[in-house]
């Protein structure tokens, strides 16, 4: 190799002498190639003060850069594709290319192409070095059940030129920030039975509650589409339906008796007035509902349509079943389901909202918090959610002042739902929380209305139900909508900071699902769940992913681990970690939607509630999870493992047997892959990979459970895990 001072080392390997190629050295033309049998990889490097990128699909190769012993400076990004190393029927050769000495730029260049092959070869400030690798090649633009590999191309000035070849969408996306052309679709790397089962396990943290490694098996032999198509129409998981229960009677002689003996049925209050009860039944569905893609995004919509200071106990389980039920309909039912709900209407003030009289006008908070944060959001939007800007730069607001007043005035003469046996009646007294709100013409305001800039228009002496489905319906076509929710339900299963490209695409979905239809929610879903910046086996894009929230941290747990649970200890977790399960402190969520990380501008909502001390209590956690086989619980402890005395059927959250992963135990190195497969989709850094195996290998081979539980806990624990990329 002559490296920039003009030295030149070439290696013998057994096949022949090679002089190494690499992006950041003038090279020698190859003496001779080392022939690879089957499947290789072609691994990424980064050189930070070159801004250069470089693949290579020699290993030998690629440890010299890891050793750094001949140029310094270049580093693995994580990125890496499959390539055949052979040639063979349907594979195209890649050209492998340098600038030449003198006359080209110190940088290399690939191709699947033919002709461009043919083309590169006949220009003087390139020479042909080698076939690098075999690869399919796009048919009609398509890669087939394979993996993309995108190029872009980057230069400030010739000699400076580099490009650079990925399968992550979402980072080739990026380089436009360095100032590269994006040049698309160049070639098609085959996808290996581990590279598809980490996807598989992917996915199953997007749309589910967490992998298993049964579901894992059964997603990777169905095929990811297919299984997404199957849960679709799949019977609705159901909370238990609570008999109707009167605070404002029942609740006066409604207590919590303490006295022993304590059994379930002392604690009134607990199964009367607290969403615990929902909160419990949650986590014991989140192991064992076959509808996981609906259950995981139920779990979403509360986040969005949020409902919280509703405490009686079958009314909670009546709304969140509401947003469970709906959550893959359209999304006008799901809004409609939302908004005429008597829990919103109690927590919003809209229920028994009249005209104005005697001065007061009608109530303007669910008014403002229905464009606000549930359909339109305060900005005009493009369709890939990037503001619009006026021609002075400044943003332009999707409502104002007359438009949250004008909607009050059409939110007006809805009350709560008669109690079987009563007459309805807008001014009663009763507080029922089963089936919709009613309308009362006499109580809605007949005047004339004009909302959003004449995008509804309604003449004078319009019922109540009537005009508030013509609200809805606006807001549903508004073109603001699709942007502004694709976008959230994006970040709250796949990725914090999606690129604007990736918005548009399930943009498009919710404005059309190909049959003329706006807003349906099975579509959407599965756009996000399919799309190209979802799917594949690496990312590895610094933006891309999400932190796990504390309650997807725990259900993912549950499942991997087989936990046997009544939910009560999972559920009290999250008063530790900042998310009550349904009880969110303020309408906006458990944590900001705007939050981002510091210094860096990253969207990151669900940091927002992690902290350090949050880092901590969840390292905790996982120790607890493992190791309180012997534990009791008392009623002097907030948490504890062992069954609850006020939870019915109580049997705890004990330690689980892990049985499944025993016959590993005895080699570290098989229980890490094992692990990392399922909980890192097989991306574990070897540092990590060796202070795991090195920890474990500290414990005697005959105390297997310890071995096994320590490579979890040190797993679970890590950043690695915590961040869902």
């Amino acid at each position: 190799m002559r490296e920039d001072s003009g030295r030149v080392r070439c290696v013998r390997y057994p096949r022949g002498i090679r002089c190494i190629a690499i992006a950041s050295v003038l090279c020698c033309a190859f003496a001779a190639v080392c022939a690879h049998a089957g499947l290789g990889t072609a691994i990424e490097y980064y050189n930070p003060a070159l801004r250069h990128y470089f693949i290579t699909a020699y290993p030998e190769e690629a440890a010299a850069l890891d050793a750094g012993t001949n140029v310094k400076g270049w580093t693995r990004t994580g990125g890496q594709f499959t390539v055949f190393t052979e040639p063979a029927e349907g594979l195209s050769a890649v050209c492998r290319f340098f600038g030449t000495p003198g006359k080209g730029i110190n940088s290399h260049f690939y191709t699947a192409d033919v002709a461009e092959c043919a083309k590169v070869k006949t220009l003087p400030p390139w020479t042909f070095e080698a076939i690098a690798f075999y690869i399919p090649t796009p048919t009609d633009g398509q890669c087939g059940g394979n993996y993309p590999v995108y190029r872009s191309y980057y230069t400030d000035n010739i000699a400076d030129a580099n490009h650079r070849f990925t399968v992550d969408l979402t980072a080739h996306t990026r380089m436009t920030r360095r100032g590269d052309i994006l040049e698309g679709l160049v070639m098609c790397a085959p996808v290996t039975g581990e590279e598809l089962e980490a996807d598989v396990v992917r996915l199953l943290e997007q749309g589910a509650l967490g992998p298993t490694e049964a579901l894992v098996l059964e997603v990777k032999t169905k095929g990811i589409a297919t299984w997404i198509d199957e849960q679709i129409p799949m019977d609705v998981t159901r909370y238990t339906q609570l008999p109707f229960w009167d605070l404002q009677t029942e609740g006066l002689l409604c207590k919590d008796d303490l006295t022993p003996p304590v059994t379930p049925e002392k604690f009134c209050l607990l199964h009367h007035f607290n969403m615990a009860p929902v909160g419990w039944e949650f986590f014991r569905q989140s192991k064992v509902a076959p509808d996981q893609l609906r259950v995981r995004m139920a779990h979403v919509w509360h986040q969005i349509f949020v409902l919280t200071n509703i405490f009686e106990t079958y009314a909670v389980a009546e709304f969140q079943q509401r947003l469970r039920s709906h959550a893959l309909g359209t999304f006008e039912a799901l809004l409609l389901q939302y908004a005429l709900s008597p829990q919103l209407g109690l927590f919003q003030t809209w229920v028994k909202n009249t005209p104005e009289h005697d001065g007061i006008k009608p109530n303007e908070n669910f008014a403002r918090e229905l464009m606000q944060l549930f359909t339109i959001g305060v900005n005009e939007l493009n369709d890939d959610g990037t503001l619009k800007l006026d021609i002075q730069g400044q943003t332009i607001p999707t409502y104002g002042q007359a438009d949250i007043e004008t909607l009050a005035r059409i939110l007006t003469g809805f009350t709560y739902p008669t109690r079987p046996g009563k007459t309805p009646d807008f001014w009663s007294n009763d507080v029922y929380f089963i089936g919709d709100m009613i309308p009362f013409d006499p109580w809605h305001d007949k005047g004339e209305k004009k909302l959003l800039n004449g995008r509804l228009d309604l003449a004078p002496g319009g019922g109540a139900m009537v005009e508030f489905r013509a609200a809805i319906r606006a807001l549903v076509d508004h073109p603001n909508t699709p942007p502004f929710i694709s976008k959230q339900l994006i970040q709250k299963t796949v990725t914090s900071s999606p690129t604007p490209e990736y918005v548009a695409r399930v943009t498009a979905i919710f404005k059309n699902n190909g049959s003329g239809v706006r807003g349906d929610l099975a579509a959407v879903t599965r756009a996000i769940l399919l799309d190209p910046e979802a799917r594949g086996a690496r990312k590895i894009d610094n933006e891309y992913g999400r932190l796990r929230e504390p309650t997807l941290f725990w259900t993912a747990m549950l499942r991997a681990l087989d936990v046997n649970t009544d939910g009560a200890s999972p559920f009290s977790t999250g008063y530790e970690s900042g998310e009550n399960l349904f009880s969110a402190p303020t309408v906006f969520n458990y944590y900001p939607a705007d939050y981002t990380l510091a210094g860096g501008g990253i969207p990151a909502p669900e940091f927002g509630i992690f902290t350090s001390a949050e880092f901590l209590n969840r390292s905790n956690q996982i120790n607890d999870l493992l190791y309180n086989v012997d534990q009791s619980w008392s009623l002097n402890e907030l948490y504890g493992w062992g069954p609850r005395p006020y939870v019915p059927n109580a049997i705890g959250t004990r330690s689980p047997s892990l049985s499944s992963f025993m016959p590993d135990a005895g080699n570290a190195n098989v229980l890490v892959d094992r692990l990392d497969k399922l909980f890192l989709h097989g991306t574990m850094k070897t540092s990590m990979r060796k202070t795991i195996v090195n920890a474990v290998n500290k414990i005697a081979p005959t105390e297997a459970l310890r071995r096994v539980k320590l490579a979890i806990n040190l797993t679970l624990a890590s950043v690695a895990y915590q961040v869902q990329k």
